[in-house]
């Protein structure tokens, strides 16, 4: 057995209780349900129609863009390439935490993001695609 220091800690139990109290109390996950996770996958689905995504895909709060080198085969590019480090440093670069999984880009927003903030998300993650598009052209 091995424990942690906050493992059973009554400061750490009393935050857990005070967050659920919130997210009860406000009403948060009933928002994110029925408004902001649609919103979100339905933006994040306009994506789909650049050069290096292959398909986007997500669920509730979560979300994925898998980049590909050719959109119609759906072909990968070569692992020594590193598409997805290259676009993770592009969003990093430019104020997006996006993680690279492979050359799929995962992105997980908290649970209290407002509309205008999904809408700059996605607006830095076409931004953060076009600069990966463009950097991985000009070496290939």
């Amino acid at each position: 057995n091995h424990g942690f220091t906050y493992s059973g800690h009554p400061v750490a139990a009393a935050v857990g209780l005070e967050n659920l109290r919130i997210l009860r109390e406000e009403g948060i996950v009933e928002r994110v349900r029925e408004k902001m996770a649609p919103y979100l996958q339905k933006r994040l689905r306009e994506l789909a129609d650049h050069p290096l995504v292959g398909e986007v895909r997500g669920l509730g709060m979560l979300g994925a863009i898998e980049l590909v080198q050719d959109r119609a085969k759906r072909q990968r590019y070569p692992g020594e390439v590193g598409v997805g480090m290259i676009c993770r440093g592009h969003c990093f670069d430019n104020g997006l935490v996006m993680r690279a999984v492979g050359d799929t880009m995962i992105i997980a927003p908290p649970l209290v993001i407002s509309e205008a903030e999904i809408d700059e998300l996605v607006e830095k993650a076409r931004k953060c695609l076009d600069l990966t598009w463009e950097q991985v052209r000009a070496s290939a």
